[in-house]
């Protein structure tokens, strides 16, 4: 069974971009979550325990994750939770690792602002032998992105 939860912190590595062979985007980045509490004898913000998290994410949404999310960065997550059980080859470690699927991602406005852009919708166009630096680049059928105006 999968726990769905909300993960509020940092990108703590930078996302990576996959394309499989059958042209599924996949984007995939750790998320450290740190406590913090107020301390009323200093009067100042200390950090607790950091919780550590690998997030993936999957077709458009890795796309934007892989084009908005920068190590640093404030950020929500919202997805299935998965606790995998991990050996190293050599057996002389063993771990667990909570794991994220991504459902929706965004910055933190709590701790900045930033510039959304909306994809408009458009025919898909086959690209023939383009490629990028991770792979094949894959035609989605959305447009280079316009701001947003009120």
């Amino acid at each position: 069974m999968k726990t769905q939860l909300t993960v509020r912190g940092n990108v703590a590595t930078a996302p990576r971009r996959v394309v499989t062979d059958s042209g599924m985007v996949i984007a995939e980045f750790r998320l450290a979550a740190t406590e913090r509490h107020f301390n009323r004898q200093t009067q100042e913000w200390e950090d607790g325990n950091t919780s550590w998290y690998t997030v993936s994410a999957f077709r458009r949404l890795a796309e934007n994750i892989f084009r908005s999310f920068s190590v640093g960065d404030p950020v929500i997550v919202t997805g299935k939770l998965s606790i995998k059980q991990w050996t190293s080859k050599d057996e002389s470690k063993r771990g667990t690792t909570p794991e994220l699927t991504a459902d929706s991602a965004g910055h933190d406005l709590l701790l900045g602002f930033t510039d959304f852009t909306r994809y408009t919708k458009t025919k898909p166009q086959v690209v023939e032998e383009t490629y990028e630096e991770d792979g094949p680049l894959v035609e989605h059928g959305w447009e280079e992105p316009e701001p947003m105006t009120a």
